[in-house]
């Protein structure tokens, strides 16, 4: 039940976020579940993740990144641009203990010709300062809808 009140929580954050600004998708990999973007202008933005972690033991995972864009930065057939991007932020993993981690994201993204969806690929160092201390690593594909 919690996992849906959470589920819930993040989608009804999303809508209420500015219109045009947000994306909402999915995200596969570890963690795999729901993905959220909220631009803050042309080449910043937060995103936040909620999800399950993969292996041994399935935990809930809670994620929030600042990002930085560098726009069209790697461009394919000369038509398909891809922004590369980099950034900080944190983790929270709700194993047998909570353990809250340092993330740091380094991915690409392809955004739409019209700017109403985008996919990325990304991988995320996480070091784990507290209830456990220790290295992670979060690698994840996803793709997003934006609501304009």
């Amino acid at each position: 039940m919690k996992i849906f009140l959470v589920i819930f929580l993040f989608i009804s954050a999303c809508a209420f976020a500015a219109e045009g600004d947000i994306g909402v998708g999915a995200m596969l990999g570890n963690p795999t579940g729901l993905s959220g973007k909220y631009w803050l202008g042309e080449a910043k933005a937060v995103d936040a993740g909620v999800g399950f972690s993969l292996g041994s033991a399935t935990n809930l995972t809670l994620h929030s990144d600042f990002l930085l864009h560098s726009i069209g930065a790697l461009v394919m057939n000369d038509s398909h641009p891809l922004d590369v991007y980099c950034g900080l932020g944190g983790r929270i993993k709700f194993a047998d203990d909570i353990q809250i981690g340092l993330r740091v994201p380094v991915g690409v993204a392809y955004m739409a010709p019209n700017n109403s969806s985008d996919m990325f690929a990304e991988i995320a160092p996480v070091i784990d300062f507290i209830s456990r201390t220790g290295i992670d690593l979060n690698i994840l594909i996803g793709a997003r809808y934006y609501f304009r």
